[in-house]
């Protein structure tokens, strides 16, 4: 008798398990009861990682089907993994992730991990496929969790003959069977109840945990063995029992046999004692006159021979005698007696023919009622696995409605106000555009257009609660149409004109040439000339001019530079100062501009007093005429949109303007 494991999960999952139990003598008979359907990324859900969240990873096909796809968002953020068992944690492992896994590999064993108690306000995401306990998310949403479950595959029935498959079993002499979740469970019960074979629930089945073993006895299964867990360790410990005691069986089968091999060769004691009987031959003696007769060594080297030869026959004879009795025997006895039972079975059955019938139908009734219970509890665990389904998919219908309130609540933020609220808002940052216009740049003309514009999106509002807003915006409006206005184009070409002008002054005296001296034969010329001549020499080392000359005079090239340099600095700021309507700046630097031109009135009159007169009427402007400050339209249109939006998401028109 041979032990054979019949595997139901599915096959490339337990391929490994099936050659390891192979090499410990244990045959496999391998039917996965359910097949591993990946759902394409277009149906799954779109998830998105934030920093702190986790990330828990149900199974290994979850993690082949699922991590590739979150793989880039937890190498970003660094986000905590979790597995439900070792060889989830290994495969997440060799992809190269950092991977926490509990001692008791299930939901249980994952929600006592001190990572999962702290989790109020976060994110869980649980890569999973579709069906499934639900235990986790659930307790998960009581500790405050925001639960997302990235379903990214589906497990599908296989599509099994179960005539054929209690066959092959019924074929098989002691089987094992191996049912990893509650699912298999019933399935394999229902499977067998449809293959007529209910019997098969007296055979031994694994269970990962108590929570599968309280399933399978449920269903009527009578010896389940729990293993630690779902992985294949936990099986091939689990099963060792089975195998060790099948191994002892069959020793112990086989030992009568081999001591009935044994002793075949034995010779039997009779065989012994006819030989020793044989009669002693008696020496013949001659006279001893008489001469000695030789010994006739040829007839007795043939007698010993034969002897030799019939005592190897006879113990032949007795050998093949002996082992025809010992085997032969029994069987004779055996058939001798299934023919006497036979025998009183046919005369039972000669004389009570209705107690046949009554057998018959006591066993079908049996058989009947048997079935009836298999196929209740079959039913009972498909209406069990439905109404889970059916609570699965209620509590992700609750989860897309509560994602989808939420959103509605986001949307609801952004789009608040309706139309009206939309339009006043605008008016008020045009508004506020005025105003920063009139501070920064003092534009009246632009500042103008911007409130004509919010008046006419305040005309398409058409609410009675911007009557007083509308107001104020008059009377801004018509306030901006009297305002003086500073032509700054104007300002701005003519310190244009004033700073090329002060490039061109002449800031010191030009040197008159010296005189040629003129040849004359006269001793006077000649004297007067050399007169002339030291006189020149002389005035170039000691030059005596008027006080309002001398420091024009004695200006060197740099110095000359260095002075059109601050005039022309001095204009550039009044010229600032006029753009900008700062009209103490402006005041300041004209003045001043106007200084150091005017000490320059003897060296380049004409050009110093058409200088002096520009600046002087230049002085007399104003720069800076005051403007409004448009506060009460501000105000007025702020108090109406907070009467729209009830106070909610007010554009703040009071704030004080940003400038760049």
């Amino acid at each position: 008798m041979t032990l054979t494991a019949v595997l139901t999960r599915p096959g490339g999952v337990v391929e490994p398990l099936r050659l390891v139990l192979e090499q410990r003598g244990v045959d496999t008979f391998v039917q996965p009861l359910i097949n591993i359907a990946s759902i394409s990324v277009e149906h799954r859900e779109l998830i998105t990682l934030y920093p702190g969240d986790i990330c828990i990873f149900i199974s290994v096909n979850a993690v082949e089907q699922g991590l590739s796809n979150l793989a880039p968002q937890l190498r970003e953020l660094g986000c905590p993994i979790l597995a439900v068992g070792r060889a989830t944690a290994s495969a997440i492992s060799a992809a190269g992730f950092d991977v926490s896994v509990p001692s008791q590999a299930d939901s249980e064993g994952l929600l006592g991990l001190d990572i999962l108690h702290g989790v109020k306000g976060k994110q869980v995401v649980i890569v999973k496929g579709e069906g499934g306990r639900g235990l986790l998310a659930e307790a998960l949403r009581e500790r405050g969790a925001d639960v997302v479950s990235y379903v990214c595959y589906r497990r599908d029935p296989t599509d099994i003959d179960a005539g054929q498959f209690c066959w092959q079993l019924c074929e098989r002499e002691d089987v094992v069977f191996q049912a990893s979740s509650g699912e298999i469970v019933e399935q394999l019960t229902e499977l067998l109840g449809r293959g007529g074979q209910p019997n098969l629930l007296d055979s031994p089945v694994i269970v990962p945990s108590d929570r599968v073993a309280k399933i399978a006895v449920g269903l009527g299964w009578t010896n389940v063995i729990t293993a630690a867990g779902a992985g294949d360790d936990s099986f091939l410990s689990a099963i060792d029992p089975l195998r060790i005691r099948q191994t002892e069986i069959q020793a112990r089968a086989q030992k009568p046999l081999v001591e009935q091999e044994g002793m075949g060769a034995e010779i039997p004691n009779d065989v012994t004692n006819e030989l020793a009987a044989a009669p002693d031959v008696q020496p013949v003696t001659q006279p001893a006159s008489a001469d000695p007769i030789p010994a006739p060594a040829t007839k007795r080297n043939s007698d010993r021979f034969a002897r030799t030869l019939l005592l190897l026959l006879l113990s032949i004879l007795c050998g093949s005698a002996f082992l025809g009795w010992s085997h032969g025997w029994p069987r004779y006895q055996a058939l001798l007696i299934q023919l006497e039972a036979s025998d009183a079975r046919l005369t039972i059955l000669e004389d009570a023919p209705d107690t046949l019938a009554g057998e018959l139908t006591l066993g079908f009734e049996q058989q009947m009622e048997a079935s009836e219970r298999l196929m209740s509890a079959a039913l009972t665990a498909a209406a069990a696995r439905q109404s889970q389904r059916l609570i699965e998919q209620e509590s992700a219908t609750q989860l897309m409605s509560d994602r989808l309130e939420r959103l509605n609540i986001r949307l609801a933020r952004l789009t608040a106000t309706d139309r009206r609220a939309w339009l006043a808002n605008e008016a008020a940052f045009l508004l506020r555009l005025s105003a920063q216009r009139l501070l920064v740049s003092r534009d009246i003309d632009a500042a103008q257009a911007l409130l004509t514009n919010a008046d006419a999106l305040l005309i398409e509002v058409n609410d009675p609660r911007f009557i007083t807003a509308r107001r104020a915006l008059a009377a801004d409006i018509a306030s901006l149409a009297v305002a003086p206005k500073v032509d700054t184009v104007g300002l701005y070409a003519r310190f244009a004109a004033l700073i090329k002008q002060a490039g061109l002054l002449q800031v010191r005296v030009s040197q008159a040439p010296a005189s040629k001296v003129q040849e004359s034969d006269g001793l006077w010329s000649r004297a007067s000339a050399g007169w002339r001549a030291a006189l020149d020499k002389l005035s170039r080392y000691l030059v005596v001019h008027r006080r309002s000359d001398e420091r024009a005079a004695l200006l060197t090239p740099d110095w000359e530079n260095l002075i059109r340099q601050n005039l022309r600095m001095s204009l550039e700021q009044a010229q600032i100062a006029a753009l900008s309507g700062n009209a103490m700046l402006f005041d300041h630097a004209v003045a001043r501009a106007q200084q150091s031109v005017s000490v320059y009135s003897e060296t380049d009159p004409s050009r110093v007093a058409a200088m002096v007169a520009e600046l002087t009427a230049l002085a007399a402007l104003d720069i800076a005429p005051e403007i409004p400050d448009l506060l009460n339209s501000r105000a007025a249109l702020a108090d109406a949109i907070r009467a729209i939006d009830g106070g909610e998401d007010v554009v703040d028109v009071m704030a004080p303007v940003e400038v760049d």
